[in-house]
């Protein structure tokens, strides 16, 4: 899947029969509205004006916090110029997904909550993590790893699969991001069962033959644009401009019994899966 061959005017029943069921990756355009608006409440500028006093986690180039910050501090840091040895520090800005959480986003949500909506072929019942039968709606509901992600350019998340067996969305609300993906098929290529490669800084002689294989999905993301991330697939993703996006993580129906071997192997002790089992 290339900048050519996205997806546009899909349903919910087209996308849970041919995506989520089938654990295929889509890019959708222009699903996220108003995003492309210069006066968008997601302008890194209005946010950081808006929401300048709060404290926000700041994190490596993956999921290790590193120290919390004011936001206006933050966003101040966006455009200064780095070496390009220096490390983009990452905001991700998680609503509450745990019951011991210090910082959360919930009420930066609740206040953007007009702001934003999910896309469309979203199925809206029969989610199983969190369990929602109907009306869900990840604007409003709590979902996990619910979280608005900003960065500097060149910001990146490296290579990675997301947790719990569950599927994700990440929707670009401000500047552009780059985005690749490799199916599960490529674990033998990507990762020694320790660690997944760093593609910007390979070790070449621990994962010899990474370069033999392509990534399947290679997209830049625009304002309004979404991806959906299937379960097991590995992506990454690096900030071509000051970046702002929204994502969360959830399992439907068609995929419970995935789900279900994810818990019976230890997952239901995971603190996120405790907190969404409990919470309701």
């Amino acid at each position: 899947m290339t900048d050519r061959n996205l997806i546009s005017g899909i349903d919910q029943n087209e996308f849970i029969k041919s995506y989520l069921s089938k654990n295929k990756p889509l890019v959708s355009r222009g699903c996220f509205p108003g995003a492309e608006q210069p006066d968008s409440p997601w302008n890194l500028d209005l946010l950081a004006r808006r929401f300048g006093n709060c404290h926000v986690p700041v994190f490596d180039s993956l999921f290790e916090m590193q120290q919390t910050v004011k936001f206006s501090d933050y966003a101040s840091t966006i455009h200064d110029e780095r070496s390009d040895e220096e490390p983009v520090p990452y905001m991700r800005w998680y609503a509450r997904q745990r019951h011991f959480q210090m910082i959360r986003a919930d009420k930066a949500f609740a206040e953007m909550a007009d702001s934003w909506a999910a896309p469309s072929w979203l199925p809206s019942e029969n989610y199983v993590f969190p369990p929602i039968e109907r009306n869900a709606d990840p604007v409003r509901d709590s979902f996990p790893a619910k979280g608005i992600f900003v960065c500097a350019a060149g910001g990146r998340t490296r290579l990675h699969v997301d947790p719990w067996a569950s599927d994700a969305v990440l929707c670009q609300a401000f500047g552009e991001k780059r985005f690749v993906m490799y199916p599960p098929s490529a674990a033998e290529f990507l990762s020694d069962g320790e660690s997944v490669i760093d593609l910007e800084h390979p070790d070449n002689v621990r994962f010899p033959r990474w370069r033999s294989i392509s990534p399947t999905v290679a997209v830049t993301l625009s304002p309004g644009d979404a991806i959906f991330i299937p379960s097991g697939w590995f992506h990454a993703a690096v900030a071509l401009t000051p970046s702002v996006s929204v994502t969360w993580n959830f399992v439907h129906e068609v995929n419970a019994d995935r789900f279900a071997a994810y818990l019976e192997a230890g997952g239901s002790t995971d603190p996120t899966v405790r907190y969404f089992q409990g919470s309701r």
